[in-house]
C-alpha cells in the first residue's frame, strides 16, 4: 500500500501542466501637476495676516495659469475676498480677478455676477475703481454679448453717479 502511494505521489508530481499566460492588463499612470486652485487655497488657508495673504497672492500672480483650472482659482478667490477684511488683499484679489478674465479659452461670464456683487458692497474707492477695470477686461472679452454689455453700461451709470455723489462735496463738484 506504502508503494502504491508512492508511486502516485511521484505520478502527480512529474505531470507537467502548461497554463496559457493572461495578459494582465497593465495599468498605466499619469503624472499631473497639482491643481493651481489647490495650492492657492492651500496658501491662503496658512496665511496668518493681511500681509501673508498679500504675499502669497504676489507669488501667484507671477505664475501662469491653464485655462482649465480658471474657474477654480476663481472660485477660491472670490471665497477669500468674502471673508478678507483688509482693502490692500481685496484690491489684489479684485487685480487677479482681472487678470484671469483675460485667460485665452476661458469664459469670463461666470466672474461678471460675482464681481457686480462684490462691488454693491465695497467701500474702499481703490477697489471699487478695480472691481470696475475687472468688469472692463470681462466687457472688452466679451464684445459680442449684448446682454453682458447692457448690464455693463447700466452698472458703470449706476456707480458713476454713486461716486460723483459721493465725490462732490470733496473736489467742488456741483451736485447732480
Amino acid at each position: 500500500m506504502a508503494a502504491h502511494l508512492k508511486k502516485r505521489v511521484y505520478e502527480e508530481f512529474t505531470k507537467v501542466v502548461q497554463q496559457q499566460q493572461e495578459e494582465i492588463a497593465t495599468k498605466k499612470l499619469r503624472l499631473t501637476k497639482p491643481s493651481k486652485s489647490a495650492a492657492l487655497h492651500i496658501d491662503l488657508c496658512k496665511a496668518t495676516s493681511p500681509a501673508d495673504a498679500l504675499q502669497y497672492l504676489l507669488q501667484f500672480a507671477r505664475k501662469p495659469v491653464e485655462a482649465e483650472s480658471v474657474e477654480g482659482v476663481v472660485r477660491i478667490l472670490l471665497e477669500h475676498y468674502y471673508k478678507e477684511n483688509d482693502p490692500s488683499v481685496r484690491l489684489k484679489i479684485a487685480s487677479l480677478l482681472g487678470l484671469l478674465s483675460k485667460t485665452a479659452g476661458f469664459s469670463p461670464d461666470c466672474i461678471m455676477d460675482d464681481a457686480i456683487n462684490i462691488l454693491q458692497n465695497e467701500k474702499s474707492h481703490q477697489v471699487l475703481a478695480q472691481l470696475l477695470d475687472t468688469l472692463l477686461a470681462i466687457g472688452t472679452k466679451l464684445p459680442e454679448n449684448q446682454a453682458v454689455q447692457m448690464r455693463l453700461v447700466d452698472v458703470a451709470c449706476k456707480f458713476y453717479i454713486i461716486w460723483r455723489g459721493d465725490m462732490s462735496y470733496k473736489i467742488g463738484l456741483p451736485p447732480s
